[in-house]
């Protein structure tokens, strides 16, 4: 299955090192890794051009101009450059256990999106991996993590635990994946949630359940680890709360401005050698 890895970044090149440096370890890498910008500084670039030069992986990164945080419009400009069939979703902010590209090629089925785990690091513990640049996963029994039972990476566990649902509730773009062609069926990702934090997430994911695809949780697979951040402070929550609600009500399935409406705004600013060769 040719995979593309989306990345969304905003000024943190640290932890996009670290994050790019575990997409590197994978076992099983993905066949092209696409930067999302939502318009970092030339730090995030230099950062980007030092990991992937010289990776074997096609990659490119996408960018358009700081206008305030525009998530969903970024993710929509990298799918518009995306080469791939299945789309692996993920944020600036995760370093991925080894097999995190390996769990969720494993686990596609048509119809059906997916959703991975994270582990949650504390202040501390993401501090001193920021300050060193060298990950080292914490232990089971560590007090610097929360979800802890997410650490546990097990096959048979999953396999017993993982099932389709109809709907879930419990959203995060930072490890989704899904076929393109549902993607582009319900118009991607949603800028009426832009301008603020969160939302558009959920907004996507029950935009296709209502065309009937279903979900996974990939219990005990897909896991990552979630660096300590501050959260978006002006956080609109009324609206876009309100917003979601329409949608459940609409049983929405197209975004009022997704993928077809975006405009010519950001390119490719740069790319591998063998991008275009497919």
């Amino acid at each position: 299955m040719d995979t593309s890895l989306i990345i969304t970044t905003y000024n943190w090149p640290e932890a996009l090192y670290l994050t790019l440096i575990s997409v590197k370890n994978q076992s099983l890498l993905p066949s092209e890794i696409i930067i999302a910008d939502d318009g970092s500084r030339n730090e995030t670039s230099e950062t980007v051009r030092e990991i992937l030069t010289g990776s074997g992986v096609r990659w490119c990164h996408v960018r358009h101009n700081d206008y305030g945080v525009r998530q969903s419009r970024i993710r929509n400009l990298a799918v518009k450059y995306s080469q791939a069939s299945y789309l692996i979703f993920i944020d600036h902010d995760v370093i991925l256990h080894k097999d995190f590209i390996s769990d969720h090629i494993s686990r596609i089925e048509k119809g059906c999106l997916l959703q991975g785990k994270r582990v949650l690091l504390f202040d501390r513990y993401t501090q001193n991996t920021i300050n060193s640049m060298v990950f080292n996963p914490p232990s089971l029994w560590s007090k610097s993590v929360g979800n802890r039972k997410n650490m546990i990476h097990s096959r048979l566990l999953s396999n017993l635990l993982t099932r389709q649902k109809p709907f879930d509730t419990g959203i995060r773009s930072c490890n989704l994946s899904m076929f393109k062609d549902d993607f582009i069926s319900v118009d991607g990702f949603d800028e009426v949630y832009d301008n603020s934090w969160g939302r558009e997430d959920s907004d996507l994911c029950y935009r296709l359940f209502h065309s009937g695809v279903k979900i996974k949780v990939l219990w005990f697979m897909a896991i990552q680890y979630h660096l300590k951040h501050n959260v978006f402070e002006r956080w609109d929550k009324e609206r876009l709360n309100t917003e979601l609600d329409n949608v459940l009500k609409e049983k929405r399935i197209r975004a009022r401005k997704g993928l077809s409406s975006l405009s010519p705004e950001g390119d490719i600013i740069a790319s591998s050698d063998n991008w275009h060769s497919g």
